[in-house]
């Protein structure tokens, strides 16, 4: 899988995990705006940047390195070609 797309099952996983329902509450957690959220979430933004992606984890009330410490993000996991 892309890094793009291992950031996309990480949110959507911790959506479900935090009951956050959809992108609008979740931009409301993260302060940043909708159309950000979705860009992400719809793989139109592939290489989010580390600012937008801070903010992202903040949402989730976890820190960066939190937010990439799951096994999604493991170097054989991901594909970039």
């Amino acid at each position: 899988m892309t890094l793009s797309e291992a950031i996309i099952k990480r949110i959507n996983y911790l959506m479900k995990q935090k009951q956050i329902p959809n992108p609008y509450q979740l931009a409301l957690k993260c302060g940043l705006d909708e159309s950000v959220i979705r860009g992400v979430l719809s793989g139109r933004t592939t290489h989010p940047t580390i600012h937008t992606m801070f903010f992202i984890a903040n949402g989730f009330d976890m820190t960066l390195s939190e937010f990439y410490n799951d096994t999604l993000f493991n170097i054989d996991n991901i594909d970039e070609n």
